[in-house]
C-alpha cells in the first residue's frame, strides 16, 4: 500500500479535502462552500475537484495513494456505501455515493460517517492515543458521536451506531432537523442555540442579540451568543447554559452506554468554555451514576477541525 491516503470531510456548510502521509502529516489540503445546500450530483462533483485539487498540489497521480476515505454528516451505512439518510443535505436518502465515487475517480473509497472518521481520527493519531474504548464527541452545528470499543470502530447493524442527537429527551418538545420532535441536537448544537435565541427574539426579549444579529435572524451563530455573553448579556447565557446542560445530559448517556475510559470532545462550541462548557460539565455529573463518575477522562480534542478529515483519510488503512 502507498504511504500516502486522501481523506474528504463532507459537511453541511463545507467540503474539507487533504491528503496526508502514515504519520498524519497533512500534506495537500482544499476547502470549499459551493455546495451548501445542493443536491447529491453537485455534491459529487464539488467533491471530485476538490480530490483533484489536493492530487494536484501534491503532485501525486491516483495509482500513488492508498484510496480515499469519506466522511459525511447523516446515517451512513458504510459497508454498503449508502448515504441513508441526511438532515443537512438534501435528496441523499439510499444514495450508493461511494459507488459513485470509485466510478468516477477509479480509486478504492471507504464511506464513513462524519463523527466515526473525526472519533478514528482521534484514536490513531489525537487525543485518544493509548485508550483502549474512547468515545468522540463533537459539539457543533450539530451533535456528534464516535465511539471505539477495544480498539476498534464501533459501527452498529446499518452503521449507524452512535446517533445519540436524534434520541427523544423532551417529549413533544421542539422539532428537530430529522423532523422528530424533541431530540437532543434541537438543544445541544448550533442548531438548537440559534432555535433557542430566534425564539427569545421573537418573543421580545431585550437582548443584545436584537443589535448583533437583527429581529428576526434565519440563523444566529454560537459565537454571536458568545460575544453577547462575553459582555453579560441575560438571554445570550440563559441559551448558552440550557445547550450546555443538554449536551452535558448527552455525555452522561455516553458514560452510562458505553463506559469509555476516555470521551474526546470536539467542535467548534466546544471553544466556549466559560458559559457552554461549565454548564455542561456540571450536568454530566449531575446525571449519572455516582459509581460512574470518574470512570472516564474528560479530553478536548488535538486535531480539532481535521479529525474528520485525518480519520477519514486513515481509514483506508484500518
Amino acid at each position: 500500500m502507498s504511504k500516502f491516503a486522501v481523506g474528504i470531510d463532507i459537511g453541511g456548510t463545507k467540503i474539507a479535502a487533504g491528503i496526508i502521509d502514515e504519520s498524519a502529516n497533512i500534506i495537500a489540503r482544499h476547502v470549499s462552500k459551493t455546495h451548501a445546500g445542493r443536491p447529491p450530483a453537485e455534491v459529487i462533483a464539488a467533491s471530485v475537484e476538490a480530490f483533484y485539487t489536493v492530487m494536484a498540489q501534491a503532485g501525486l497521480q491516483s495509482g500513488e495513494v492508498s484510496g480515499l476515505g469519506v466522511g459525511f454528516g447523516g446515517h451512513v451505512h458504510g459497508a454498503a456505501g449508502l448515504i441513508l439518510t441526511s438532515s443537512n443535505l438534501p435528496a441523499w436518502d439510499n444514495y450508493p455515493l461511494r459507488d459513485h465515487l470509485q466510478e468516477q475517480l477509479g480509486v478504492r473509497v471507504i464511506l464513513e460517517n462524519d463523527s466515526n472518521c473525526a472519533a478514528w481520527g482521534e484514536y490513531c493519531f489525537g487525543a485518544g492515543q493509548g485508550s483502549d474504548n474512547m468515545a468522540y464527541v463533537t459539539f457543533s452545528t450539530g451533535y456528534g458521536l464516535g465511539v471505539v470499543i477495544d480498539g476498534k470502530l464501533y459501527r452498529g447493524a446499518t452503521g449507524t451506531a452512535g446517533e445519540l442527537a436524534h434520541t427523544v429527551v423532551h417529549l413533544d418538545g421542539p422539532y428537530c432537523t430529522c423532523g422528530k420532535r424533541g431530540c437532543l441536537m434541537a438543544y445541544a448544537s448550533g442548531l438548537g442555540i440559534s432555535r433557542m435565541v430566534c425564539e427569545r427574539l421573537e418573543a421580545g426579549e431585550e437582548t443584545l442579540l436584537r443589535q448583533l444579529c437583527g429581529p428576526h435572524p434565519e440563523r444566529v451563530a454560537g459565537e454571536t451568543v458568545a460575544a453577547a455573553a462575553q459582555q453579560g448579556d441575560r438571554v445570550a447565557r440563559e441559551v448558552l447554559a440550557l445547550a450546555g446542560r443538554y449536551f452535558g445530559v448527552g455525555l452522561s448517556s455516553v458514560v452510562q452506554m458505553f463506559n469509555p475510559d476516555r470521551i474526546v470532545i470536539g467542535g467548534g462550541l466546544a471553544h466556549i468554555e466559560e458559559w457552554l462548557m461549565k454548564p455542561c460539565f456540571a450536568a454530566l455529573y449531575e446525571n449519572i451514576h455516582p459509581v460512574l463518575a470518574n470512570s472516564a477522562q474528560l479530553v478536548y480534542s488535538t486535531l480539532w477541525e481535521d479529525a474528520g478529515l485525518i480519520g477519514a483519510a486513515s481509514l483506508v488503512w484500518e
